[in-house]
């Protein structure tokens, strides 16, 4: 008995490391995974989460603490328009830093601005 089990013993190993390979080999010629390759059931997404659940039927409920909510600020006596042009002319000018930055900062809330 025990000279059957000495023998068992590299067959075992050697199927592993086979089936280490095969699964290498396997995993590089697949490919990506997509919606179209899997069963009935897999579902991959687009990276986001769902806005509610999927039902038996076929349905879909939306949930509305799942939902994002989008806070756009008023925009009534708003100067500037959403284009800007491809004719404005370029205006280079030295880099701004820092302290350009602050001392703007400070311009605007003493009111010099």
């Amino acid at each position: 008995e025990d000279v059957n089990q000495l023998e068992e013993q590299p067959r075992v190993k050697i199927k592993m490391r086979l089936g280490l390979f095969t699964s290498f080999v396997m995993g590089a010629r697949r490919g990506v995974m997509t919606s179209k390759r899997g069963n009935k059931n897999f579902y991959k997404g687009r990276g986001c989460k769902p806005t509610g659940v999927h039902t038996n039927k076929g349905g879909f409920i939306v949930l509305k603490n799942r939902v994002p909510d989008i806070v756009v600020p008023s925009l009534e006596g708003f100067k500037l328009k959403p284009y800007v042009s491809y004719r404005t002319p370029y205006i280079s000018g030295k880099p701004i830093s820092a302290e350009d930055i602050l001392e703007l900062h400070q311009d605007i809330t003493e009111g010099n601005l």
